[in-house]
C-alpha cells in the first residue's frame, strides 16, 4: 500500500550579517605621531615573539607566556589579546607590520567636538586621542552610521591610519526565483530560473575583461623580455584599475537582473584545483573570483538579496535533460557539454543552470518541487544535491525516501 506524505512548505526568514571596513586618515601632532610609531614598533615585536613560540591561542593564555608578554610590553590586557590573535593566525614566521584592534567602549572611545577624535587605550590608564581628517572616507563613514551600521571596533594600521570595522544585521526574505552565476576565466555565465524550473533568462558578462587581459599579458611578456620594470609596474596598476571598474559594473548589472526577475543569487564555492599545467594554472589563478564574491556580498546586502554559496560538486557534469552525471566537457571541444542522451550545449551556460537548480532544490521553502526532471535511466542525481538529515522534511531529492535508501524521483 503506497504511503502518502504530507509535505509542509516552510518559509525561511534569513538574518544576514554584513561587515565592512573604512580607512579613516588621521592628522596627529608630532608628539602623538611619535607615540603611535613607538606603539606600532613594540606591537610588531610582540607579535613576532609570539609567532616564534608556535603556540595556540589557548596555550598562550593558559601559560606564563601571557603574563610575561604583558609585563615586558606594558600593554593592557585588550591590546595583548588582540596582538596574540593576529600572531597565532599568522602562517609565516615573521610579520613586518600589524593592525591592532581596539574594542568599544572598553579600550576605545569616539567623540566629536569641532573635530572627530578616536581615543585609543594603548597602555594601562594611558590613552591617546587621535584626530580624524574630514575627507570623503569620513563622509562615507558618517553616512553608514546614519543607515544603521554599528562600529564596535577600531584598528590602528602600520602606516598610522584608523580602520573602522562596521557591522549590520538585516532580515531578508527569500525571493521567488533564483539567479545562478558560473565564474570562469573568459566570462561569467548567468542563468535565471523560476521556482517552477523554467529558464527565464540567460546571458554572459565579463568578456571584455578577458580580451583586455589577454592583450595585457602579451604586452607584459614583451616588457619582461626588455626588462622594463617601470612600465611593468604601471601596466599592473592599469590592469587592476580596469578589472576593478569592470567588476563593479558587472555586479551592478547582475543586481539589476536579480531585482527585475525577483530572484536570489547563487554562486559556487570553488575548491582548490589540481595542477593541469603552467598555462592552465596561469589562467585559473587570474580569475577574480574572491573580488567578485566580496562585491556581490556587499551589493546583495544593500539590496536585500540573499547570496547563496553552493557546493561545486558535479555542477559541470550533471545533465539537465536526463539527470545523469557523466564526463561533462566534450573531449574535442572544452567549451561544449555533451551527454549520451544527445544533449549538446555550452558548458558554462549549463553550469550556471546547474548551480541555479541545485540552489532551488536545497532551499527550505522549495521542498515540494516536482518539476525538475530526474531520470532513473542511468543514474542518481544525489551527487549534485545534498540531503538535509536534520528532519524528515528533506529539502532535496528525498521526498519519497523514508527508509534511508536514496531513490530517483523521475518526471511527475
Amino acid at each position: 500500500m503506497p504511503i502518502s506524505i504530507n509535505i509542509i512548505k516552510i518559509i525561511v526568514i534569513l538574518v544576514n550579517r554584513m561587515e565592512r571596513t573604512i580607512l579613516l586618515q588621521i592628522n596627529p601632532t608630532t608628539a602623538k605621531h611619535g607615540r603611535l610609531l613607538e606603539f606600532e614598533r613594540k606591537a610588531t615585536e610582540l607579535a613576532n615573539f609570539i609567532i616564534s613560540k608556535k603556540v595556540t591561542l589557548y596555550e598562550f593564555h593558559n601559560s606564563s607566556l601571557y603574563r610575561n608578554c604583558k609585563d615586558s610590553s606594558g600593554f593592557n590586557t585588550q591590546v595583548v589579546t588582540a596582538i596574540s590573535r593576529v600572531a597565532v593566525k599568522t602562517k609565516g614566521t615573521v610579520v613586518k607590520h600589524i593592525t591592532v584592534k581596539f574594542n568599544v567602549p572598553r579600550n576605545c572611545k569616539f567623540f566629536s567636538k569641532s573635530m572627530p577624535f578616536v581615543k585609543l587605550g594603548i597602555y594601562p590608564r594611558n590613552t591617546i586621542a587621535v584626530p580624524i581628517i574630514k575627507n570623503g572616507n569620513w563622509q562615507r563613514y558618517e553616512a553608514l552610521l546614519k543607515e544603521g551600521w554599528i562600529c564596535k571596533t577600531y584598528g590602528l594600521t602600520a602606516d598610522l591610519q584608523i580602520v573602522a570595522y562596521l557591522s549590520k544585521e538585516k532580515v531578508i526574505e527569500p525571493r521567488r526565483n533564483m539567479l545562478g552565476i558560473d565564474i570562469n576565466a573568459k566570462h561569467i555565465a548567468i542563468s535565471v530560473v523560476s521556482d517552477k524550473g523554467k529558464v527565464l533568462y540567460q546571458t554572459y558578462f565579463g568578456k571584455n575583461i578577458w580580451i583586455k587581459r589577454k592583450d595585457i599579458m602579451r604586452r607584459r611578456s614583451v616588457m619582461q623580455s626588455n626588462k622594463n620594470f617601470d612600465a611593468l609596474r604601471r601596466l599592473r596598476h592599469r590592469e587592476y584599475d580596469f578589472v576593478d571598474t569592470n567588476i563593479g559594473q558587472m555586479v551592478r548589472e547582475i543586481i539589476k537582473l536579480a531585482i527585475r526577475f525577483d530572484a536570489d543569487i547563487s554562486i559556487e564555492k570553488l575548491q582548490r584545483f589540481k595542477s593541469l599545467g603552467k598555462r592552465f594554472n596561469k589562467k585559473a589563478m587570474r580569475i577574480p573570483f574572491y573580488k567578485i564574491k566580496q562585491i556581490l556580498m556587499s551589493r546583495c546586502f544593500d539590496n536585500s538579496i540573499t547570496l547563496n554559496i553552493i557546493g561545486s560538486w558535479h555542477t559541470s557534469k550533471w545533465c539537465p535533460k536526463c539527470g545523469a552525471v557523466g564526463k561533462g566537457h566534450d573531449s574535442s571541444n572544452y567549451a561544449l557539454f555533451r551527454c549520451k542522451c544527445g544533449l549538446i550545449m555550452n558548458s558554462d551556460r549549463k553550469a550556471s543552470y546547474a548551480i541555479t537548480v541545485k540552489c532551488l532544490l536545497e532551499r527550505k521553502d522549495s521542498i515540494n518541487h516536482k518539476t525538475f526532471q530526474i531520470s532513473n535511466r542511468r543514474g542518481l542525481i544525489n551527487d549534485l544535491v545534498h540531503s538535509d538529515e536534520s528532519s524528515l522534511l528533506r529539502s532535496v531529492n528525498h521526498v519519497n525516501q523514508l527508509d534511508g535508501i536514496p531513490r530517483p524521483l523521475g518526471r511527475v
